[in-house]
């Protein structure tokens, strides 16, 4: 169980990093192209994020249950 516990920890960080990448890629792309057709990349923003959102709940749920 520790290693699954692992694994989840690191892929949780792994997606905030990514979604921090494409969070500010998404931002820089807008400001460069005047906010013209950049939904795409707001939107694989999002999707990152909630990858992440979900890792952490998994997380935090196996926690719960291991206690």
């Amino acid at each position: 169980m520790d290693a699954l516990r692992k694994w989840n920890y690191r892929l949780e960080k792994i997606w905030l990093v990514i979604a921090t990448i494409a969070s500010t890629l998404a931002i820089i792309v807008s400001l460069l192209d005047n906010f013209q057709n950049i939904e795409i990349y707001y939107l694989l923003a999002i999707l990152t994020w909630g990858i992440y959102l979900v890792r952490r709940g998994l997380r935090k749920q196996l926690s719960k249950k291991n206690r």
